[in-house]
């Protein structure tokens, strides 16, 4: 079980990384575009200087010539680097020759039901990402979508780890965690919210005012 910051923003990730809970970073073109100017390629390698997990970098070509092409770029950059390839038929293409011929971990993402994941797995790929907030808003369960790939990931012996996206709630992060996720990506603004319960801050001001209350009356040093 692990929780990846789906961000390209460096100052995001740094703090994300500081309380140890990060084991990876997901981003992609819209990610990149809303974070601070600059190069992509100078912005992922600064991202993988703060973590020690995998980053993945998203094409942007439709063709599979040109997947390859940007994938042979992104590979380049650092042996921690995952290419996301969409799910389409280009994209299964590109994925079969990447993993099997080049030896390049790919990501396939946007999808929206098992049966997209299981076609990623029979093409080789290493992540299945699964949309679980846009599953939810075309009205189909999302938690069924993560126990059915998980289901063929066992059946088929496939090497691929499920990773869930789309994050709209701290809810989701933990039905997707309980539905067979091994992996959760999501914004940095949900680790706060992970992190906060309001009866969690008034049992600590509870402890504090009664050691302070003790000591006021000298029974404690």
């Amino acid at each position: 079980m692990e929780l990846f910051i789906d961000s390209a923003d460096l100052e995001e990730v740094r703090q994300a990384a500081a309380l140890g809970v990060i084991s990876g970073c997901t981003t992609n073109p819209k990610l990149a575009a809303a974070a601070e100017p600059g190069s992509m390629r100078r912005r992922v390698r600064e991202i993988l200087a703060c973590i020690d997990g995998p980053v993945s970098v998203e094409v942007v070509a439709e063709s599979v010539e040109g997947m390859l092409a940007e994938a042979a770029e992104y590979a380049a950059w650092d042996p921690r680097v995952v290419v996301k390839i969409p799910m389409s038929m280009e994209g299964l293409r590109a994925v079969h020759v990447l993993e099997r011929d080049r030896d390049v971990r790919v990501n396939v993402t946007c999808m929206m039901n098992s049966s997209q994941a299981a076609l990623a797995m029979m093409a080789g790929a290493s992540y299945v990402s699964l949309f679980i907030g846009r599953i939810t808003d075309l009205g189909n369960d999302a938690d069924a979508a993560i126990a059915e790939t998980a289901r063929f990931i066992e059946h088929g012996r496939f090497k691929a780890r499920i990773i869930a996206g789309s994050m709209r709630s701290v809810g989701d992060i933990q039905r997707s965690f309980l539905a067979g996720a091994h992996i959760v990506t999501a914004p940095y603004r949900f680790l706060p919210a992970m992190v906060h319960h309001p009866r969690t801050v008034e049992t600590i001001d509870e402890f504090k005012a009664a050691w302070d209350e003790a000591r006021q009356r000298g029974g404690l040093e």
